[in-house]
């Protein structure tokens, strides 16, 4: 769900095919970038309109010809998927290559995610809005990487060696989301980013936590058979200062041979696995992609 709805700093309005948000505040509507908007001769993004409703700011699109993600779903097949995933990863680049607009007010919704059947070209929503539906460009990254595993995992009809991988991919912190589509369109990616095609000798037996939605990359490389990490850095190997919530001795990774674990040291705010909490004192065997939380910080585990 928007979370901007669930802030109510807009209502949704359905307008026959269209809809439409309404603003709470006007003062939090953005002109240069509803300018930005309007200059856009590609088609990035759903045409969107400033309108009044109630005296209140009205973002109206117009969807025209093209339909939901969402309604897509059990007509998609894994090479349509494909192409669908490259187009939209096509847009976000050129969000981020834009210096006036922010993939923080992208609507990355499967709802409002618009693809043309014809063509599979998508077009995103945007949010002229000073109030952003995603803190930092690292959380919406970490969105859009989950929210498309998720989809792939769950559909029947998307299961193809080739979404399998375009998953291990998206997992892969190490990837940017350039790197993701290069591999979609059949471009090299940098080597030095490609974790799995390592010889096996090569440090990539060892692990690697990385940062997903940190103030900056944090990345952290397990060098010990017992690794702990927290934020106080007399008593941790691995430190995390950057978040609070994160226990002062929060979590330990052992290594066993090739197999790896972590457990949680009574932290206060908790160590997830994939989303699960653990147990403290019980080791959690630990895997190449797997996304583990410390409070409320996600990481990847890159091996």
């Amino acid at each position: 769900m928007n979370t901007l709805i669930e802030k109510e700093v807009v209502s949704e309005m359905t307008c026959g095919s269209n809809f439409a948000y309404v603003l709470t505040d006007n003062a939090s509507f953005l002109t240069t970038e509803y300018k930005v908007l309007q200059s856009k001769t590609s088609n990035c993004f759903v045409r969107c309109m400033k309108m009044l409703y109630n005296g209140k700011i009205q973002l109206y699109y117009l969807t025209g010809t093209y339909k939901p993600l969402s309604s897509l779903f059990s007509t998609l097949d894994a090479e349509r998927f494909i192409t669908i995933t490259a187009n939209l990863l096509s847009d976000i680049i050129e969000v981020k290559s834009n210096g006036f607009l922010s993939c923080q007010n992208i609507d990355i919704s499967f709802e409002h995610i618009f693809v043309d059947p014809a063509t599979y070209k998508v077009s995103l929503i945007y949010l002229p809005l000073s109030r952003h539906m995603f803190d930092d460009t690292a959380y919406f990254d970490n969105e859009l990487r989950t929210s498309l595993i998720k989809l792939i995992s769950g559909l029947s009809n998307l299961s193809s060696p080739k979404t399998i991988r375009l998953s291990s991919d998206l997992s892969n912190g190490a990837l940017s989301l350039e790197d993701l589509y290069n591999r979609l369109k059949g471009n090299r990616p940098d080597p030095r980013l490609n974790v799995e095609s390592r010889p096996a000798s090569s440090p990539a037996s060892n692990v690697r936590i990385v940062s997903l939605n940190a103030p900056a990359r944090v990345e952290i490389n397990i060098t010990k058979d017992e690794f702990i990490l927290g934020k106080k850095a007399d008593k941790v190997d691995g430190v995390l200062s950057f978040n609070d919530k994160i226990s002062r001795v929060h979590c330990k990774i052992n290594r066993n041979g090739d197999r790896f674990t972590i457990t949680d040291l009574h932290s206060a705010n908790g160590t997830y696995v994939n989303h699960v909490r653990l147990q403290p004192d019980v080791a959690q065997p630990i895997k190449n992609g797997d996304l583990i939380r410390l409070a409320n910080s996600d990481f990847q585990i890159v091996m």
